[in-house]
């Protein structure tokens, strides 16, 4: 059983977020943090910086301001981001077949499905089913091909959304690569990362490799999966343990095999910063004036993107979500508050990375501990709750 740690916390908040500072540090005292950081942007400028703990326990590396960290798939966030570009430059349209892009894709059935579809899980895509190893993750194109000559899921439950930790990745980055001609890894570098500075990467850079945060599985984390990891039920095997996403040896995630490979849907790394300044520019963005010059995607396609497009509970998980039409994940339980509105895509274990157009924030908390599956991690909504009520009594974002 673990411990709370009484750890340091480092970086600063601008006047008014001194609750979130205590909230954070509370995450280390009483929720079983082991290494973390919280990054809010609001205009561009960083009014939360935080972070503390260790980035790596074997060695006693310490997490600083710059440690990047996994998102699993809050990574799929990013990559609706990425397509969303070409979307916005014409190239791609959301409810266009796939095939358009990718000819192949059409066999066995396929020749409807249009992107928008993937992008929200409504697809029938959700899983490769040929038989693949831990190993076969890190090759997208490989992938794109079993998806292309394989038909579309026939069982019922996949009606409505029937989410997968793998598969979407791999079309939406063929789509990508068929339109553009460059790998969704170089692509995003390119057109986003670099241009406009933002620490996150589809898999990590070598030279990132002693920035980088160890990831562990906390007490109890896999046992969440148990029904999902040991079923017998055919749907379940296909999308949840071909291959399974977290297999009992934790030190997968660790192996320089897979943190420098690219695998779309579940593969980004970033630091707090890097992430907040991402969402924080979507959020400007999808609160500007219609009309006026953007500097990511323009606001009628992000109102599009964000607008809530599927709403269904999985009917294989029995977790209720919400997707825009540009597969950005959304709240199931929005508040009346400033992050009400909030989009982006959680990731397993407990990362939450968000736009929030009404204060032009974006909010990035990331660390290396898996607790819980996603959006009902206590760690990431308590911060969540305290950077909202902070703004909310500072009457950012016309609250009140």
């Amino acid at each position: 059983m673990t411990t709370a740690q009484h750890v340091a916390v480092h970086g600063h908040v601008a006047p008014g977020f001194e609750a979130v500072r205590e909230e954070f540090a509370r995450n280390f005292t009483e929720r079983d943090e082991q290494g973390a950081a919280l990054a809010v942007t609001m205009g561009g400028e960083l009014v939360v910086d935080l972070w503390g703990g260790l980035a790596d326990p074997t060695t006693g590396r310490a997490w600083t301001g710059d440690t990047v960290q996994l998102i699993f798939s809050g990574s799929k966030g990013v990559l609706a981001t990425a397509l969303l570009l070409l979307v916005d430059r014409g190239d791609v349209e959301l409810d266009a077949p796939v095939a358009r892009y990718w000819p192949e894709f059409a066999a066995k059935g396929k020749g409807a499905i249009t992107v928008r579809e993937v992008l929200t899980f409504t697809a029938r895509m959700p899983a490769v089913a040929a038989p693949l190893s831990q190993d076969d993750l890190g090759d997208p194109e490989a992938m794109a091909k079993l998806l292309a000559d394989q038909e579309p899921e026939a069982d019922p439950r996949a009606e409505g959304i029937l989410y997968g930790p793998w598969a979407t990745g791999w079309i939406i980055a063929e789509v990508i690569r068929r339109v553009d001609g460059r790998r969704l890894d170089r692509f995003f570098a390119e057109e986003v990362a670099r241009p406009l500075g933002i620490d996150v990467s589809f898999g990590l850079a070598p030279e990132q490799e002693d920035r980088v945060a160890r990831t562990e599985y906390g007490t109890g984390f896999r046992a969440q999966f148990a029904g999902y990891f040991t079923s017998d039920d055919p749907l379940t095997q296909r999308i949840w343990q071909n291959p399974v996403p977290f297999p009992e040896d934790e030190e997968i995630w660790n192996r320089p095999g897979r943190r420098l490979t690219l695998i779309p849907a579940a593969n980004v790394y970033g630091s707090a910063r890097g992430f907040a300044k991402l969402y924080g520019i979507l959020a400007a963005d999808a609160a500007r004036p219609v009309g006026e010059p953007h500097v990511l995607l323009s606001r009628p396609l992000l109102d599009e993107a964000r607008a809530p497009r599927v709403s269904k509970t999985d009917q294989l998980i029995d977790v209720p979500m919400v997707y825009g039409g540009g597969g950005y994940r959304l709240r199931t339980n929005p508040r009346p508050t400033v992050d009400g509105d909030s989009f982006g895509h959680d990731g397993a274990g407990g990362s939450a990375n968000q736009a929030w157009p009404r204060a032009a924030a974006g909010v990035s908390y990331i660390m290396n501990r898996l607790i819980a599956l996603g959006p009902d991690d206590k760690r990431a909504s308590s911060l969540v709750k305290a950077v909202a009520g902070a703004m909310a009594a500072q009457n950012i974002g016309g609250t009140r």
